[in-house]
Parts: C-alpha cells; sequence; structure tokens
C-alpha cells in the first residue's frame, strides 16, 4: 500500500470573501464623522455667539439693576429727607421728624446718610442747623469744614433766589458727600396733604431754604456698594464679575474696589453705568417730574427656553452723567476670552466624543477582523486536525489489516510495518496531548506545579523525546548547555513538551542541512537572574510581516500552508503559555535566508523555594 504520499497532504476548502455588515456600517460611520465634524464646529460657533449674547444682556441688565438700586436709594433719601417750607418758616420740627421716621423705616441702608442740615437766611445771614435725632429738633451750630468750602456758592444761591430765579432741581455742588436741595412746599411723607399748612401758605413762595444730606462715603464704599455688587454680579448665572466705582471726573479716584484687578479704566470694561447722577430723584419721579432731566426708558422682553420672560437691559438715555461711574468685568479678562473659553472647551469636548468614536469604530473594526481571522483560523484548524488525525489512523489501519490478512511477509517488511505503526501511533498521541493540553489552558487549567528541576535534564529529555523524529543520520543536533546551571521551578512534562515542541519546528523549518542548536546559559538579573534556553534553526526563516502573530493560536504563517508542511498552528501557542505560566517568557529573532532562533527565560530558582519546592515533592511521593 502507498501511504507516503497521502500522509502529508491537507485539502482545504476555498471560500469567497464577502464584505460583512459590520464592514459596511463602518465604512459609513467613517464617512459620515468628517461631515459630524463640520457641524459641530458649526453649531458650537452658534452656541458661543448666542452664549456671548446672553452674558452681554445678562449683564447689561445686572449694570442697570445696580444703578437702579443705588440711585434710587439716595432718591428716596433726598425725597424723604427734604426739610419743607413750614420747617423753615415756624420750626416745625414735629412735620420734619414724621418725614424722618418714613425715612428710616422704609431706607435699606439708613447709615449711609451721615447728617442732615438745614440752611437758610436770618438776618441776611446764612444760619446752618442739624438735625438732632435725639432731640428731634434743628439745632445751629458752627459750619464743618465740609460745607464750610462751599459758602461762597451758597451764598450765591441765596442771592440768584431772592432776585427771583427758582431752582426746581438740586444744586450744584461738586462734592460726593453732599446732596443740596432747595426748600420746597411739600406734602406729607406719603403723598398726604399737610392739613396744619393752610391752602394759600402751601401755594405761596416758598422761603430761602437749602436741604444738605452728608453722606458716609465710608459706609457706602465698605457696606453699601459691597452688597450691591454681591447681589448683582456675584456668580450672575454661572459668571463671576469684577466690580468697580470710580470718579467720573478722574478715574485713578477709586471708590470700591470689588478685587485688585477690577477694571477702572472704561475701556477695559464690558460694562458701565452711570451712577449718582445729578437727579437722584429721577426713578422715583419719573419723566414727569417737572424738570429738565429727560428719561427714557424702553425694556426688551425676552422669551426663555423654559416659557419664563425675563426682562432685558432698558435702555436708558439721561441727559447728564452722574458723579461716579460703575464698571464691570468679566473675570476672565473681558467677555469675549470667557466665550473664547467657553467655546474652547465645547469644541474639545465635542472633538473628544468625535475622537472617542473614531477609535470606538476603530477598535470595533479591528476586533471584528480579529474574530474573523481566528473564526477563520479555528475552521483552518478543524481542518487541519481532522486531516491530521485521519491519517495516521488511516496508515495503522491499513497497516493493520495488511498484517492481520498476511499480505506482507518476510521479516524485513514486517518490522518496517511494526516501525510505521509505531512512528504514526506516536504522532497521533503527540497531537492528541497537544491538542489536550490547548484546551487545558483555554479551560483555565494549565497552571504548573512547581517542583525543582535541572534544565540539562530538561533539555536531555526533550532530546530525547525527538530521536524519532531527529533522525540522527539526517539531523545534526549542536548541544551547548552550561555547566552548573541554577535549577527552575515548574512542571517536568510541561517544560519538556514546550522544548520539544521548538525542537520540532527546528526540523521541519530548518533547511536542507538539518541543523538544530540547543543552547543553555544563566544570566544574571535584578532577582535571581535567568536561566534561557535557546533553540535555532539555518532555515529561510520568518517574515517580519508575520513574527509578531506567531505566537497566536491556530496561526500558520503562508510558507508552511504553500509547503503543505503538516501541523494546526498550536505548538509556539503553548510554548508560549507554558512558559508564562512558570513565570518566563519567550522571544523570537529571525533573518529571512538565515534561520530563526526561539529563546525561553525561565527565572532561576532560590535556595529558599528549592527547599520549600522539595518538601512539596516529598509530600507528594508520601
Amino acid at each position: 500500500m502507498i501511504y507516503g504520499d497521502f500522509r502529508h497532504a491537507i485539502v482545504r476548502p476555498v471560500r469567497m470573501k464577502r464584505p460583512s455588515g459590520l464592514t459596511l456600517v463602518t465604512v459609513v460611520l467613517l464617512v459620515l464623522l468628517p461631515a459630524l465634524a463640520v457641524l459641530q464646529y458649526r453649531w458650537v460657533g452658534q452656541v458661543s455667539a448666542a452664549e456671548r449674547d446672553r452674558m452681554e444682556r445678562n449683564l447689561g441688565v445686572a449694570a442697570f439693576q445696580f444703578r437702579e438700586t443705588f440711585d434710587s436709594e439716595i432718591g428716596r433719601a433726598l425725597s424723604l429727607l427734604q426739610v419743607g417750607a413750614a420747617t423753615v418758616r415756624d420750626g416745625g420740627s414735629e412735620r420734619y421728624s414724621d418725614r424722618y421716621d418714613a425715612w428710616l423705616n422704609t431706607a435699606l441702608h439708613p447709615r449711609m446718610v451721615a447728617n442732615v442740615y438745614l440752611l437758610d437766611d436770618v438776618d441776611n445771614q446764612l444760619r446752618l442747623r442739624r438735625w438732632n435725632t435725639e432731640s428731634r429738633v434743628f439745632e445751629s451750630i458752627a459750619w464743618p469744614p465740609l460745607i464750610e468750602k462751599w459758602r461762597p456758592q451758597l451764598e450765591q444761591e441765596r442771592t440768584a433766589y431772592l432776585s427771583g430765579q427758582d431752582r426746581r432741581g438740586p444744586v450744584p455742588i461738586a462734592e460726593d458727600a453732599l446732596l443740596v436741595w432747595p426748600v420746597r412746599n411739600l406734602t406729607g411723607p406719603r403723598g398726604q396733604s399737610d392739613g396744619n399748612t393752610p391752602r394759600q401758605l402751601q401755594a405761596a413762595r416758598p422761603p430761602f431754604g437749602l436741604t444738605i444730606a452728608e453722606l458716609d462715603l465710608d459706609y457706602i464704599a465698605k457696606q453699601m456698594l459691597p452688597e450691591l455688587a454681591q447681589r448683582h454680579f456675584a456668580q450672575s448665572a454661572g459668571d463671576a464679575y469684577r466690580v468697580a466705582v470710580t470718579s467720573s471726573d478722574s478715574p485713578v479716584r477709586v471708590i470700591y474696589r470689588s478685587s485688585p484687578d477690577a477694571p477702572t479704566d472704561p475701556a477695559n470694561a464690558d460694562a458701565q453705568e452711570s451712577l449718582y447722577g445729578p437727579d437722584p430723584l429721577r426713578f422715583l419721579r419719573g419723566p414727569r417730574g417737572g424738570d429738565n432731566t429727560q428719561l427714557n426708558i424702553t425694556v426688551n422682553v425676552i422669551q426663555g427656553q423654559d416659557g419664563t420672560q425675563a426682562t432685558g437691559r432698558p435702555d436708558v438715555q439721561v441727559a447728564n452723567s452722574g458723579r461716579w461711574r460703575l464698571l464691570v468685568q468679566h473675570q476672565s479678562g473681558s467677555l469675549e476670552a470667557a466665550v473664547g473659553e467657553v467655546r474652547r472647551r465645547n469644541l474639545a469636548i465635542s472633538f473628544g466624543v468625535l475622537l472617542l468614536l473614531s477609535v470606538s469604530v476603530a477598535m470595533l473594526t479591528l476586533s471584528s477582523r480579529r474574530a474573523e481571522r481566528l473564526a477563520q483560523q479555528q475552521m483552518e484548524f478543524v481542518a487541519g486536525v481532522s486531516h491530521e488525525l485521519r491519517t495516521p489512523v488511516a496508515v495503522i489501519k491499513s497497516a493493520a489489516e495488511n498484517l492481520s490478512q498476511g499480505v506482507v511477509g518476510g521479516v524485513d517488511r514486517v518490522k518496517r510495518y511494526g516501525s510505521m505503526i509505531e512512528g504514526e501511533a506516536r504522532r497521533l498521541g503527540e497531537m492528541v496531548e497537544r491538542v489536550l493540553q490547548f484546551a487545558a489552558f483555554e479551560a483555565g487549567h494549565g497552571g504548573a506545579s512547581r517542583t525543582a528541576l535541572v534544565p540539562e535534564e530538561i533539555i536531555q529529555e526533550a532530546i530525547d523525546s525527538s530521536m524519532p523524529m531527529l533522525a540522527p543520520d539526517n539531523v545534526e543536533v549542536h548541544r551547548d548547555v552550561a555547566l552548573d546551571l541554577p535549577a527552575v521551578l515548574g512542571d517536568a512534562s510541561a517544560l519538556r513538551s514546550a522544548v520539544q515542541n521548538l525542537i520540532a519546528n527546528a526540523v521541519k523549518y530548518g533547511g536542507r542541512d538539518k541543523w538544530v542548536g540547543i543552547r543553555a546559559e544563566y544570566v544574571p538579573g535584578r532577582r535571581h537572574g535567568d536561566v534561557r534556553i535557546t533553540v535555532s534553526d539555518h532555515g529561510e526563516g520568518i517574515s517580519p510581516t508575520e513574527l509578531p502573530h506567531i505566537f497566536e493560536p491556530f496561526y500558520r504563517g503562508a510558507d508552511a500552508v504553500a509547503q503543505q508542511i503538516h501541523g494546526n498552528g498550536l505548538g509556539l501557542s503553548l510554548v508560549r503559555r507554558i512558559v508564562e505560566a512558570h513565570g518566563g517568557k519567550v522571544t523570537a529573532t529571525s533573518r529571512p535566508g538565515t534561520g530563526s532562533a526561539f529563546t525561553i527565560s525561565l527565572p532561576a530558582a532560590s535556595a529558599k523555594a528549592l527547599s520549600v519546592g522539595s518538601e512539596v515533592q516529598r509530600a507528594a511521593q508520601a
């Protein structure tokens, strides 16, 4: 029977590859990702523009509300603290006391007014009196320096009044701490008529008099302005702002600063408003106040996303600017910088998501291709193992039938048939053992036992087990084993199988000279060093593109498939798993045309580990 021709033949089915659904989805995603990136860039730009508008609108509203609150508080003080004509005529302190109490009960910051003075004309001389909050009367006092320096202008006001000129607005005194207002015929503090004053006197021209309110600038700078800044600007809609209040005439004169970085130059401010205007009563009186100040307010109503309505920043036009200027700046330096930071953050997040999606698509593609390749290798493995199993079984069956039926005669032919049956049975047993080892490692039961082993004995046993395959007359084995190699801990059968696999590969792919080199040496290391066993050959070598994959299960090189070298792609994978189970590693080097070398590195055992391993071995034998 002819059996040598079909023993090494491997029949492999030819399959046409079709693009999978996952591949088509991947291509579609790769096409859509650039378009999605462009759309996201535009969306981020639109979101940034909307964010800038929102921040500008909110900041404008907050600045206007700050101005309105501050000027309304001053206007309320000036409105309720005015001295009426009846008080100037007959000293009606009781009437003024009611007005003063009404102001105390309604003022949010009553401490902002330090003193209230009444300046009138007695015997053609200016007389200054101060309101005593305890005795509830106006008491004559000496002129304080703060008012004394404005005495010439106050004299001019009296002269102008006596000549028939009536001032309807405040007296223009360029002093931040002073509010000066002419005496008028007043109604009650709540708009009720003053019943004690006859109608003809109310209609008559009031006597000359000026109400002077002295403001406590220290309290305003340290208490009132910080509270208003905290209320209107601190973390407004998630944004923090720096606030400063400076003099309109001299920006270097700072009244209040929320932080050292707060702006003093209007050019660096994101929003500004005039404070402490020439007519503090404009917010209380409205445009029908009868004075020359023009007030035009236009309110923009903005529909929010939640259905609520937010009042936009009023467009306020006042003929004259105030004494102070409110300057507001975003903590990033400007609204543009804040919007730019938000834009960059949104772009980073969006493109990070796109990058993650791209990486996911790439990983999904690689995983799918690897799964397809692994499935193909497993199918080839099944086909190869099936053939590898059938071949020795068929040969053994045929040879046994020939022997049993007496077809084979002669002692020499019977010996040859017996040797053939022995070789095929050994090959079949090695194949089954290899598949069982791989299955054990896949099931997680491939751990090595801890027994002290001598490297020289492992190498010699592997060579002895490979002798039928080596054929000493045809294969040259070159041994270079160092003396006194340290022992290693592990499973003798598993390590012998690993070395034997490397020797088998060297014989298969060793080329025409059939040369196999086995070298063992000790390499000192950080701990106890390594024992390295290298098996090399003089074959054609391994392609650089195939070298990273040779330890993968079921992988076989293109040359092995083309030359129909029997195998199933499990040998090197088993070698790597066995060595790694012993705490070592296996590496491969190859140069096309000169051969390949496989190196097993096993950690040398310490004296303590050897003693523990010996005790475990003795216990197992007992």
